[in-house]
């Protein structure tokens, strides 16, 4: 088992250095020695290695280990860009360089040709431009050279002179920034205008993109105590997904849900005609003139369902259809949960007793409906999974909303715009059976704030029906219910154009007061108008 207060983090596919007969694994072992010859000190390397019990923790791990460390150390293969679990630990280690504002702590090994890194045209990917970017070491020839070989100990001994050369010019940012990741979350500056929420009593971590959790490969009591030390945290990860609408769908269903959603947009399309070419007007002249990702998250839960859901559904698409239309860099992303009661998650945590307070309760389905590396005609039949009938349940906003940011943060536009379309307060009935009623309030509340205080991505937050001023801001803009469009259109060009006088005027909808569940101590609860469930759709105690 390694130091547990290591100083840097080796980021790398475990078959990579198991096919090469852990050439990887000694690698770091000889630059942790070579680091301590050069200092006099110390140099731990966090790896994930066999002796780890690493299982559904892992992100968990992560985050204890990038929580502390100084360093990243990727080692770049092919596989590196197709690993899930490398992509979390680079996106979580540069949101650390930017929340201490210090972006030399990553240093890349090049290891093994990758046509990310070596053509960029035909293979953009955002992780690989930012490693394009630094001061990487280029290993590619010396794969097959003996570690012994003096060559590849200069190669070592520059790798670690450079370390030792950071650490110097680094150290009194780093120990002022990392003596407290309480001080460092309060030291963030306040959210700008029209944001002014305020904070619940808890105070999210430092790094709010890797969540805790509960239950390992087994339960334990000290692992979820751990992870009640946080203001957020779920029993498990283990059933959550990320999901295309093409993985939820056979081709016969997903070509009728089409067909039927394509009838509304013609009939919007027509009625709408000179709003939609006006708005059109709107969002080419400001795509022309800047450099802009956006991504639109949309609420997909049950509260949502009939009239409201296919009008979000015309619309999304209209608007996604003319972003690219007018070369404006655009994703479409939902969210809900995969079960009503709680899920695969709720049965493991009742088949392990029944600990109190388990954090949320239900397994996550996010869903891509666009992604920014897709065209609008290659996406377009999956707007039509949001009125497919048994989608929309329960909506747990915090962790979307991250998950939102996350993907777009990794993008390298001059602006990068999240606009949230929801119609209600944060509800899940399993978590909220076992949970403080503010759960989930207070985890939504806390992310959109965190991401504000980074000042790298414009959020809004925009209520179907609904007032969400409590969890995006005073006068954040609002649509009918029963009338999305144009007015998304509009409020759209508002928002590209940065207009945030208007857009805080934008209210279209009747305000309603944000309400949390009835156990919490505000008194609330989401106005949803749900099926009324039979006695098998209780949720098990």
């Amino acid at each position: 088992m390694q130091n547990k207060d290591p100083l840097a983090f080796l980021s790398y596919v475990r078959d990579d250095d198991a096919h090469d007969r852990g050439r990887i694994s000694d690698l770091r072992t000889r630059l942790e020695g070579e680091v301590r010859i050069q200092t006099g000190f110390p140099f731990p390397i966090f790896q994930d290695r066999n002796d780890i019990d690493w299982g559904e923790r892992w992100r968990e791990r992560i985050k204890e280990a990038i929580d502390s460390i100084s360093f990243l150390i990727p080692i770049i293969t092919p596989s590196y860009f197709r690993s899930h679990m490398c992509r979390e630990e680079f996106e979580a280690f540069i949101l650390r360089e930017r929340a201490l504002g210090l972006p030399r702590l990553i240093l890349p090994i090049y290891y093994v040709t990758a046509d990310e890194i070596d053509d960029s045209a035909k293979h953009p990917d955002d992780m690989a431009a930012t490693l394009r970017e630094r001061n990487w070491s280029d290993w590619r020839e010396l794969r097959f050279t003996e570690l012994d070989d003096s060559i590849i100990r200069k190669q070592i001994a520059t790798l670690a002179t450079t370390i030792k050369e950071t650490m110097v010019n680094l150290r009194a940012q780093l120990e002022a920034a990392t003596q407290s990741k309480l001080n460092l979350t309060q030291s963030l500056r306040p959210p700008p205008p029209p944001a002014e929420v305020t904070a619940p009593a808890t105070v999210i971590a430092a790094n709010p993109l890797a969540i805790p959790v509960a239950r390992d490969e087994k339960a334990s009591a000290s692992t979820l105590k751990r992870a009640q030390e946080q203001p957020y945290y779920a029993y498990t990860t283990k059933f959550d997904e990320v999901i295309s609408p093409r993985q939820l769908m056979s081709s016969d269903e997903s070509l009728a849900l089409h067909q039927a959603l394509l009838k509304t947009i013609r009939e919007q399309s027509l009625q709408f005609e000179d709003a939609i070419e006006n708005g059109a007007a709107h969002i080419a002249g400001v795509a022309n003139d800047q450099d802009i990702s956006l991504s639109i998250l949309i609420d997909n839960s049950g509260s949502m369902r009939g009239d409201k859901i296919r009008n979000v559904a015309t619309w999304t698409s209209i608007a996604s259809s003319i972003m690219s239309g007018a070369g404006l860099s655009n994703e479409i992303l939902g969210f809900t949960t995969k079960a009503w009661k709680g899920g695969q998650s709720r049965e493991m945590w009742l088949s392990d007793n029944k600990a109190g307070s388990p954090g949320r309760l239900n397994d996550l389905r996010h869903i891509v409906y666009k992604s920014f590396d897709e065209t609008f005609q290659e996406a377009d039949i999956n707007f039509s999974l949001m009125i497919r009938d048994g989608l929309l349940k329960e909506n747990i906003d915090g962790e979307a909303l991250l998950w939102a940011y996350t993907r777009l943060q990794r993008r390298h536009a001059a602006r990068k715009i999240l606009v949230v379309l929801s119609d209600g307060a944060p509800v899940d009935d399993s978590t909220l059976s076992v949970n403080a009623g503010s759960f989930l309030h207070d985890h939504l509340q806390s992310s959109a704030g965190w991401i504000r205080s980074l000042d790298d991505v414009e959020l809004y937050g925009v209520g179907i029906g609904y007032n969400v001023d409590a969890y995006y801001g005073q006068s954040s803009p609002t649509l009918d219910d029963e009338q999305i469009g144009p007015d998304l259109l509009n409020l759209l060009s508002l928002i590209l154009r940065h207009d945030t006088q208007r857009i805080g005027a934008f209210q279209k909808a009747v305000e309603r007061p944000a309400k949390l569940p009835e156990s919490s101590p505000f008194r609330a609860r989401k106005r949803r108008p749900r099926i009324k469930p039979g006695p098998k759709d209780s949720i098990p105690q």
